[in-house]
C-alpha cells in the first residue's frame, strides 16, 4: 500500500483515550482519575506505537483492522490489568502488606473443576469462564495477521507469556493494596493457574482461525 504511514492515524486512539480521561477526571476534581488516565493512557500509547510500527499494512482495510486490534488492546488492558495508580497515591499507606491466599490458585484444573461441578452455574460464571477461553484469541489472531509473529511457536509462546503476565500483575496488585487502607480491586481480579491455561487456549484458538481464513493464511507466508 502505497504511503502506509498513514496507519499511524490508529495513534489517535491513545491521545483521545488520555483527552477524554482528563477531561473528565477535572470534570469531577478527581486527582485520582487524573493519574490513572495519564499512567495507563501512556502505558497503552507506548504499546499502539509498538504495534503500528511493527505492523505490515498492505490494504486500507488493514487499518481499519489496526484500529480494531488497538481498541482490543484497550479492552483488554481495562479488563485485567488497569493499574489504579491514582487511587494508591491518595490512599492512607498502612504498610501491613501481605499475600491474599484466598486470591491465589496454583493447582492446575481446580477452579475449573470447581466451576463446572457447580449445582447452579450462574451466567456470570459462564461469562468469565468463556471469556478466558477467547480472551487473548484477538491477539494471537491479529499478531499473525499483521505479521508482527510470522510463525504459531512464537504466536502460542506469546500468548501463554501475556497470560502469565497478566496473573503475575493481578497477584502484584492483590499484594499491593493490602498495603493501603480502603484499596480494592475489581471483581474477580485475582490470581489463578487456570486462568493461563484458558488464555493459553484462546491463544490457540487465534492461531487456529487464522489459518482457517485462507486471506490469512496466505499472509503468514
Amino acid at each position: 500500500m502505497k504511503n502506509d504511514k498513514i496507519r499511524f492515524l490508529v495513534l489517535l486512539i491513545p491521545f483521545l483515550y488520555i483527552a477524554y480521561g482528563v477531561y473528565l477526571a477535572i470534570d469531577f476534581s478527581s486527582e485520582s482519575e487524573l493519574i490513572n488516565a495519564i499512567t495507563n493512557g501512556l502505558i497503552l500509547g507506548g504499546i499502539s506505537l509498538f504495534i503500528t510500527a511493527k505492523a505490515i499494512v498492505r490494504k486500507h482495510i488493514d487499518i481499519i483492522w489496526l484500529a480494531v486490534f488497538i481498541l482490543y488492546l484497550f479492552v483488554l488492558h481495562h479488563l485485567v490489568t488497569y493499574i489504579s495508580v491514582g487511587d494508591i497515591v491518595n490512599s492512607t499507606y498502612t504498610g501491613a502488606f501481605h499475600i491474599q491466599h484466598e486470591m491465589v490458585n496454583l493447582v492446575p484444573f481446580t477452579t475449573i473443576e470447581n466451576t463446572l461441578h457447580q449445582t447452579f452455574v450462574t451466567m456470570p460464571t459462564i461469562i468469565q469462564l468463556v471469556g478466558n477461553v477467547l480472551l487473548l484469541a484477538p491477539l494471537t489472531f491479529f499478531l499473525l495477521y499483521f505479521q508482527i509473529l510470522k510463525k504459531i511457536g512464537p504466536a502460542l509462546l506469546t500468548a501463554v507469556l501475556v497470560s502469565t503476565g497478566i496473573e503475575l500483575i493481578q497477584f502484584l496488585q492483590t499484594t499491593i493494596i493490602s498495603g493501603f487502607a480502603g484499596l480494592t480491586l475489581p471483581e474477580n481480579r485475582s490470581t489463578d493457574i487456570d486462568d493461563i491455561i484458558l488464555n493459553t487456549l484462546s491463544g490457540l484458538i487465534g492461531v487456529l482461525a487464522a489459518l482457517c481464513i485462507p486471506s490469512v493464511r496466505k499472509r503468514m507466508k
